[in-house]
């Protein structure tokens, strides 16, 4: 079973500028290593070496100090092994880094069945990231979420007063609402529209943030 010095020997050797680049350019702060992989390298790595049946070896990855690294921990490790301490933990190391590492977080939450309890106490949080991945949270349960539509009026009154990539995940929880809620259709888009244009800090990069409106009908048509 691989061990994790011999991990991050291949994953060093795999190192690439250009991305590490971009991945900067996309917030990834200096204090964390990067080696600069893409996730699909990753996640074949995931699949050679079965990280997924090696919790110890993702605990670890998780809580060492590479952005690559921790980001493989949390593609490999099972969401039903991590104790809430550990998420908490994380959520803590992370709050101030970087999307990638909260976005991994929230996915990993999203599989768990207290998912949305961790969604209702991050969304009152002080930490713009960790706001942020509890409406990413509330966003992927929209099919099982009994309080949509209370969190959709939430979002049309606070977007915008709300902190950077916390409106970033407030505008995707309009469209979710309004792509995949037809009792909320309506709703979602006169919240849209209340809202206005969001804007959002993405770095020094070419992301924009998408307009609601025209989201919401491309995919509704796409579906019907």
């Amino acid at each position: 079973m691989i061990t994790f010095n011999q991990l991050n020997t291949e994953l060093q050797a795999l190192e690439n500028q250009n991305t590490i680049k971009i991945f900067r350019n996309h917030g990834c702060p200096e204090t964390l290593e990067l080696y600069g992989l893409k996730i699909g390298d990753l996640k074949k790595i995931i699949r050679r070496e079965k990280l997924n049946k090696n919790h110890d070896l993702a605990v670890e990855l998780i809580e060492s100090n590479n952005s690559d690294l921790i980001y493989l921990g949390l593609l490999a490790i099972d969401p039903n092994k991590v104790t809430t301490e550990q998420i908490e933990k994380w959520n803590i190391a992370f709050r101030e880094t970087w999307t990638m590492l909260t976005s991994g977080l929230s996915s990993l939450v999203t599989k768990r069945n207290d998912a949305l309890l961790f969604a209702k106490k991050w969304i009152e949080s002080d930490y713009d990231l960790t706001k942020s991945m509890g409406w990413q949270i509330y966003s992927n349960h929209i099919n099982n979420l009994p309080e949509a539509e209370e969190l959709l009026q939430r979002a049309k009154e606070t977007l915008q007063t709300e902190s950077n990539r916390t409106r970033y995940s407030m505008n995707g929880f309009i469209i979710t609402c309004g792509i995949y809620k037809d009792d909320l259709y309506e709703k979602a888009i006169e919240a849209a529209k209340s809202v206005g244009k969001v804007h959002v800090n993405l770095g020094k990069t070419s992301c924009k943030v998408p307009d609601a409106i025209p989201y919401i009908e491309k995919a509704r048509n796409r579906t019907n």
